[in-house]
């Protein structure tokens, strides 16, 4: 295993002066020494974040120091208390992490950051990002060069690795809480469900890395080609295929900044396009972004700051912190809900919808409910954390509640946990249905 790793190492393509960033576990030791044996051209600089998650991580600390002393490296060191942390911490600290490696390339002047993501750190990262879904997130996995960071070895396992550090005598610190599955997501992969896979295919992941990379060149052929229709179908979004049109709406939404773009939205995007009754339409999105659609023209638009700031203070178009106004023929996307009124003879089979009465006059808004908030009955009223227990809504769905409000803001039903309606003593039940309805699909993340 030795050879390989100098291969590696030797083969690799790097500037004068780069950083390392080094937990002290096996797989950034290796590198460390790699680095240093056998690229004694460069000048290497050691990186660590010491996050006071375990009792362990000043003994990390004073581990990697110890090396950058013992190889004579300069050495960088972060502190930060991540233990008060209740959820999120993976993704604080991959901040701190990342952040603090960029000042630490800056201040010393370094063209590169290396990281020591292997083989098996590839097969978790492209099963969480196909647990985890959304359109713009590639199912790729890690690149071995991206940017200025760089993963040396990206195409090694973790067993190579650990068969090189026995065989240069190396030592390094072990992380006990990588052994726990329910630690974080990444652990029950390695823990759990990649050794079941791999009960079922001793090639499993050898077979996820292939698919990966299939996937990888697809992908980047699809992205050429949708950059280069992208033009025409903006201009005139009928001049293109529509088998084209979602792979186009994502590549115009990438450009526009927008990263969060979830399948709902995609085929909601995609219908108005198809609505010849519908020449112009709007559809709001994730961070002050909406999709616009004037007759055969498409646009990604995002409020500017102080536009966002003054719709926030008037309330322009009824809406308001915590509620949602609801018009006609307009497509919304609210608390993990896509929805919108529409008229009956448009809705397509499928759909849940909630028909209105003959009369009904709008607009409607939907509020998220407080626990506390009072539900007018026939004889009386009751608050909202009363009704979720008598009507047996279960404990984890209850905050997913919403009120639906008529323009005097009288309370005519509850979405009780996103699931099933409850008309209150405002709901006009001894009216007909009328030609309009309330529709809404769970969206998908």
């Amino acid at each position: 295993m030795q050879k390989t790793i100098e291969e590696t190492i030797q083969d690799l393509a790097l500037p004068k002066r780069v950083v390392i960033g080094c937990s002290g576990g096996l797989d950034s030791t290796v590198l460390v020494d790699s680095l240093v044996r056998y690229r004694p051209d460069l000048t290497v600089i050691l990186a660590h974040v010491n996050y006071s998650l375990r009792e362990e991580s000043n003994g990390d600390a004073d581990f990697v120091r110890a090396l950058a002393e013992k190889q004579d490296l300069r050495y960088f060191e972060k502190q930060a208390d991540l233990s008060d942390l209740a959820s999120g911490v993976e993704e604080a600290a991959r901040k701190i992490r990342y952040d603090f490696f960029e000042a630490v390339k800056e201040e010393v002047g370094a063209d590169a950051i290396l990281l020591a993501h292997h083989q098996d750190d590839q097969v978790e990262t492209i099963l969480l990002q196909v647990i985890r879904g959304g359109l713009l997130q590639k199912k790729t996995g890690m690149a071995v060069k991206q940017g200025h960071y760089l993963r040396p070895f990206l195409g090694l396992s973790k067993a190579s690795l650990k068969d090189y550090a026995e065989e240069q005598g190396l030592t390094w610190r072990e992380d006990v809480t990588n052994q726990d599955p329910d630690y974080t997501g990444r652990n029950q992969l390695r823990q759990v469900v990649v050794p079941a896979l791999t009960k079922i295919n001793p090639k499993a992941k050898e077979h996820l890395l292939a698919l990966a990379e299939q996937l990888g060149g697809a992908e980047a052929l699809i992205e050429e080609r949708a950059k280069e229709l992208l033009p025409a179908f903006c201009q005139d979004y009928e001049s293109v295929p529509s088998s084209w049109w979602p792979a186009l709406l994502k590549e115009e939404a990438r450009q526009a900044g927008l990263f969060k773009l979830t399948e709902a939205q995609l085929k909601a995007m995609v219908r108005l396009l198809k609505n010849e009754q519908k020449p112009q339409g709007r559809i709001d999105l994730a961070e002050s972004f909406s999709f616009q659609k004037s007759y055969r023209r498409v646009a990604f638009v995002r409020l500017s700051q102080e536009k966002k700031k003054s719709v926030e203070k008037i309330g322009k178009d009824g809406q308001q912190a915590g509620s949602l106004v609801l018009e006609l023929d307009q497509w919304y996307f609210w608390q993990g809900l896509c929805l919108g009124v529409r008229s009956v003879s448009e809705q397509e089979s499928g759909e849940n919808r909630l028909l209105l009465p003959a009369d009904y006059v709008g607009p409607l808004t939907l509020e998220r409910a407080k626990v506390n908030d009072r539900i007018p009955l026939n004889g009386g009223s009751k608050t909202v954390r009363r009704l979720l227990i008598d009507e047996k809504i279960p404990a984890e769905e209850r905050p997913q509640t919403d009120l639906l409000k008529d323009r005097e803001k009288n309370v005519l039903a509850v979405f009780l946990g996103q699931k099933r309606w409850y008309y209150t003593r405002f709901w006009p039940k001894d009216r007909p249905s009328g030609k309009q309805s309330l529709v809404w699909r769970i969206e998908e993340n």
